[in-house]
């Protein structure tokens, strides 16, 4: 009956509810309450909300704002500090499992924030800073967390002219995905690449999958689908 109480509980009040002891900020800290919890608020889904990037009082810092068209009081949620103006930017306008993906292009930097917790991560630095990529966030059923998957398009002299990043919470690098980038895709990932730097087009992320568009023009041969979408689980390209 607990149980049934605390997964109908805002976030906000889960948030405070942690101080009550430890066990309680176990259990809301724990992977099968965090699943339960967005199970049913899926069921009766909270008010729409609009995440904006903006400007602060600080020259060097950018603030996420959320807002609501019931609610009009200040939704600032947290600050980037460092950061440039006009150099964040929202790589996923959707939420993925109540995450959303960030970009400094300024800081070469990506951050994966919760705008319910406010909480912000920023991602370890990329090693390859020069090369053309885009990059998607997605949820692995099997692992229960989720995933920030990068395509890169090397330089012609490099041994891998494609590549597949993978970032796991916890790691403190990118490491290579587990299926890389099979030699049939190779004209496919670089399309997916070029298609979402030129027309601003991020992946999509349904059904366990990361989905990126290609664009026909730019491959030799008509391909059957305009899609290359990659597995979250198996982290493989097809």
């Amino acid at each position: 009956m607990i149980l049934e109480v605390l997964l109908r509980l805002p976030v906000k009040s889960i948030l405070r509810f942690r101080a009550v002891c430890r066990s309680w900020a176990a259990l809301f800290s724990s992977k099968d309450f965090c699943t339960l919890h967005m199970a049913l608020s899926k069921v009766v889904p909270p008010p729409p909300k609009l995440l904006v990037v903006s400007f602060t009082a600080r020259l060097d810092s950018i603030g996420m704002y959320s807002f609501s068209p019931s609610d009009t009081r200040d939704g600032l949620l947290f600050t980037v500090d460092s950061a440039r103006r006009n150099s964040l930017e929202v790589v996923t306008p959707s939420p993925c499992y109540g995450l959303t993906l960030l970009y400094d292009a300024a800081a070469l930097a990506y951050y994966v924030c919760n705008a319910a917790t406010r909480s912000v991560t920023r991602l370890p630095r990329y090693p390859d800073p020069g090369h053309v990529s885009t990059a998607g966030l997605g949820f692995d059923a099997r692992t229960r967390e989720y995933k920030v998957v990068r395509l890169i398009n090397g330089f012609c002299f490099e041994k891998d002219i494609n590549r597949c990043d993978v970032y796991t919470p916890g790691a403190d690098r990118w490491r290579p995905a587990a299926g890389g980038v099979p030699f049939s895709l190779f004209q496919f990932a670089c399309s997916a690449v070029t298609n979402a730097q030129m027309d601003k087009v991020p992946p999509v992320f349904a059904n366990g999958f990361l989905h990126w568009l290609i664009n026909p023009c730019l491959i030799t041969r008509r391909p059957r689908a305009a899609i290359v979408s990659f597995s979250l689980t198996d982290e493989t390209l097809g």
